[in-house]
């Protein structure tokens, strides 16, 4: 069998030079190449076995990286393939280092047989081991087929490249030497971001998060100026939450997870006095503002990437109820149940800030006092009402009249009732909202 250096790695490479600082990249196991085994015995192979596998830093932090290459068998995943990339996770989680991924892989390279599936059923674990202690970050810069796009959604952070980049998990057919050439039959995700903002958004996940489990998150230095600073006509972006998190945040941005997923909600970080702060922000989209399976999935995922990481949890909360669609009603009990059991168990600082208004049991699952806040903020205009306030009025006084349901709102649902009752912290105007955030996020200084 006759190994030839490959020459087409040079684009894969590219891709990888991009991520890091200039001259970090250190490859490994770059001859490695394919073996011989009972179904598969080619006159000659390729060198990496199809993917690239390194490490080098992002603003001086260690990182590994493996990128794959589909002019390698098709862009198919087999047992040295795999081989390099468990070993790679493995020096990552002895390093403490984040993991970061650039997927192009049609599926299984079916000449290699078992060989290639035991080193898949291996990176499946090593994956699953090491979301406990690093960050996992991929980026789908072609095909992500099969049983690699169960990897990518393991990850933490998921980006796919526009045009290029799409995830499913059945090719049209599967046929030997030419699964690269397969279209698929339809893909779960396709690509919304183009590569420069793929390299940005990775470079910021990194420099946010650290680099373990076994670390706590740095904190920036932040002037006393901007300490204090007043958020005027944040009240304006009441449903928007991305502008309302750009208005919080110290530097104007927020790094978004899984932004092309469900936009009923917006999850991500930011910087609140110098401090990485997760982010969970009800979000209205095409006219409503209501929960979906999908969005409290995306939601208890961030919760739950926080609490692994030790890094505060802030929610905004504005939202009509549940999502009454007839095709998300059997999924939405068990996601809401997911969130809900993620922020139960969850021990880091959690604030909720309660911008609008919160009708149902909605109210009980975002992050309430009952679910277990440590502060609850409500803007002196918002309100929380166990059905909608008129409805209220009708059943309470057996009549409905605007002096009635003022009255209802007054005593039961605005923001001066659920701070009367305990359920609220504190009454705040909308501008103060920033420095009241921080200020509650300085009280857990010392639990780091």
């Amino acid at each position: 069998m006759k190994v030839i250096a490959s020459d087409e790695r040079t684009a894969v490479i590219s891709k990888v030079i991009d991520l890091l600082d200039p001259g970090s990249f250190m490859e490994m196991g770059e001859h490695v190449s394919a073996r011989y085994t009972e179904f598969y015995h080619p006159d000659s192979v390729m060198e990496s076995d199809g993917v690239v596998t390194g490490y080098g830093t992002i603003n001086g932090c260690l990182v590994f990286v493996y990128a794959q290459d589909n002019e390698v068998m098709g862009g198919t995943f087999g047992e040295q393939h795999g081989r390099k990339i468990v070993d790679l996770y493995e020096h990552a989680m002895k390093a403490n280092a984040p993991v970061i991924g650039l997927l192009d892989c049609a599926g299984f390279r079916i000449e290699e047989g078992l060989d290639g599936l035991y080193q898949f059923a291996k990176l499946y674990r090593r994956q699953t081991e090491a979301s406990r202690l690093i960050p996992q970050i991929v980026a789908v810069i072609g095909q992500c087929g099969g049983g690699m796009s169960i990897a990518a959604q393991l990850a933490d952070f998921v980006y796919i490249e526009k045009d290029k980049g799409s995830i499913f998990v059945n090719p049209q057919a599967v046929v030997s030497n030419a699964i690269g050439d397969n279209p698929y039959v339809e893909a779960t995700d396709d690509g919304t971001f183009e590569w420069p903002q793929i390299v940005e958004n990775i470079r910021s996940v990194v420099d946010m998060l650290p680099s373990s489990s076994k670390f706590n998150p740095d904190i920036l230095e932040v002037s006393d100026e901007d300490l204090n600073r007043s958020c005027e006509g944040i009240e304006d972006c009441l449903g928007d939450a991305r502008a309302m998190l750009q208005m919080l945040a110290d530097d104007g941005r927020v790094i978004e997870s899984r932004s092309d997923v469900d936009q009923s909600m917006v999850t991500g970080f930011i910087r609140l006095g110098g401090m990485p702060v997760g982010v969970v922000a009800c979000n209205e989209y095409e006219g409503k503002k209501r929960l979906s399976a999908a969005g409290c999935n995306k939601a208890a995922k961030m919760i739950e990437l926080c609490t692994r990481f030790h890094i505060p949890l802030l929610t905004i909360t504005d939202t009509d109820g549940y999502n009454t669609d007839s095709a998300t009603e059997t999924f939405l009990p068990g996601a809401a149940e997911r969130m809900v059991r993620a922020l139960t168990a969850s021990e880091v600082p959690k604030i909720n800030l309660v911008t609008g208004s919160i009708v149902g049991s909605a109210y009980s699952m975002m992050n309430s006092k009952g679910i277990g806040a440590d502060y609850v903020f409500m803007w002196d205009s918002a309100n929380v009402s166990i059905v909608d306030p008129r409805q209220a009025t009708e059943v309470i006084f057996g009549k409905w009249s605007a002096e009635l349901e003022q009255q209802f709102r007054d005593t039961q649902s605005s923001a001066v009732a659920l701070a009367r009752h305990g359920f609220a912290d504190k009454v705040i105007a909308p501008e103060d909202s920033r420095k009241y955030l921080i200020g509650a996020l300085q009280t857990f200084i010392n639990s780091r």
